[in-house]
This record gives C-alpha cells, sequence and structure tokens, in this order.
C-alpha cells in the first residue's frame, strides 16, 4: 500500500510538472463531442405538434478546431479555425426528420491560461449548412437554408500532460433566414416564414474532447 501510494503522488507530480509546460505551445488542436439543443424555429419540417418539436430538439454535436497563439503570455490573444456539425431527427407515424447542419467559421480567442488549467472565450462568422433530409409517406423530402451565422464559445481545460489536455466548451450558434427550399415529388421551391418573414434557428452545444498542443 505504502508503494502504491508513493507511485501515485509521483504520477500526479509528474502530471502536474508536465502541465506547468502545456501553456507555453502555441498551436493546439482539438477535438470534441456531446450533446446539442436546436434553438429558435423549426421551419420545414413535417409535423408541429408540441412533442414532436420538443424531441426533434434534441441532438448530438461534434467539433474540430484549430488555434494559434499569437501574442501575450497569462492572457493570450489567438486565432484559428471551427468545423462544428450537429444532427437532430425525429419520426412519427406519416413521415420523419433529420436535421443536419455543417458550421466553419474563422475564429479569434482570448485565453486566460493557469498553472494546470486555461480558460477560453472565442468567437466567430462564418457559414452554416442546413439541410433537412425529411420524408412524407415514404417518399424523400428535402429543405435546405444555408446561411451567414455567427458563434460564440466558452471552454475550459485542464492539462494532462505537456501536450494533452481534456476539455469541455459550451458553443452558442445563431443564424437566421427569410426563405427556405423544399423539395419534393422533382419540385423544388422557396418558402417565406408565414409569421414574421425572419425566422432565426442555431444550436447550443455542451461538448467534451481532447485538446493536443504543440
Amino acid at each position: 500500500m505504502k508503494y502504491l501510494l508513493c507511485f501515485l503522488v509521483g504520477v500526479l507530480l509528474t502530471t502536474s510538472l508536465y502541465a506547468q509546460s502545456a501553456g507555453d505551445k502555441r498551436s493546439s488542436f482539438s477535438v470534441h463531442a456531446g450533446p446539442s439543443w436546436y434553438l429558435g424555429q423549426l421551419m420545414g419540417i413535417t409535423d408541429r405538434s408540441d412533442a414532436y418539436r420538443s424531441d426533434l430538439r434534441k441532438g448530438v454535436a461534434w467539433d474540430v478546431s484549430y488555434l494559434a497563439q499569437v501574442a501575450g503570455r497569462k492572457l493570450k490573444f489567438g486565432v484559428g479555425a471551427l468545423y462544428q456539425g450537429s444532427s437532430y431527427k425525429n419520426t412519427h407515424d406519416t413521415g420523419a426528420d433529420k436535421i443536419l447542419m455543417h458550421y466553419m467559421a474563422p475564429q479569434v480567442s482570448l485565453t486566460m491560461v493557469k498553472k494546470h488549467y486555461q480558460l477560453q472565450l472565442a468567437g466567430g462568422i462564418g457559414y452554416q449548412f442546413y439541410k433537412d433530409k425529411s420524408k412524407v409517406y415514404g417518399k424523400p423530402r428535402d429543405v435546405s437554408m444555408d446561411k451567414l451565422a455567427g458563434n460564440l464559445a466558452l471552454s475550459g481545460e485542464y492539462f494532462l500532460t505537456s501536450h494533452w489536455g481534456a476539455s469541455a466548451r459550451l458553443n452558442w450558434l445563431a443564424s437566421s433566414t427569410e426563405t427556405y427550399s423544399v423539395k419534393y415529388h422533382d419540385e423544388k421551391w422557396n418558402v417565406e416564414n408565414p409569421k414574421t418573414g425572419i425566422g432565426y434557428f442555431g444550436q447550443l452545444s455542451l461538448v467534451f474532447g481532447l485538446n493536443y498542443h504543440f
């Protein structure tokens, strides 16, 4: 037991020593995945009931990002790029919806670096590709509304070694559209938002993953 305790203490001390140098790296590459919630108006879906829409809002998200620190030591300014994908799906008696959202944008960040961890605020403006690969009575029906979008993210990371860290990121993404496109029975047409002329849509994601620093 004494030797096991010494071993565990040694591992913790070694990890702590590695953690001191993780914040000195200039670049990082990150991969995350986790739950996501669709925000705003659900436009062009096949069922408007409250229960169906509530279940459709629950999905999953994943992201890949690169960040380069360009200035600062304890408070660092950085630039990089983010890709985030997400999926939301549900079915009912006469149809189904499968919403896929892909977002790509340059990012700017401000990172507060501590001995064993760091906190980061990041954001950017990019483009969001939206597809609803739905079905009505067994026949395919596609809805799309690709638009400019923006994101704001808050993340925290604990340094595991001099190169690796475990992190969590809360990312909010927002966009809006005046119309969306529908393709069904080999016909395609545009539909205007029936209420206000503008429809807000987006997502809130809480993802977990690893960062590699180099």
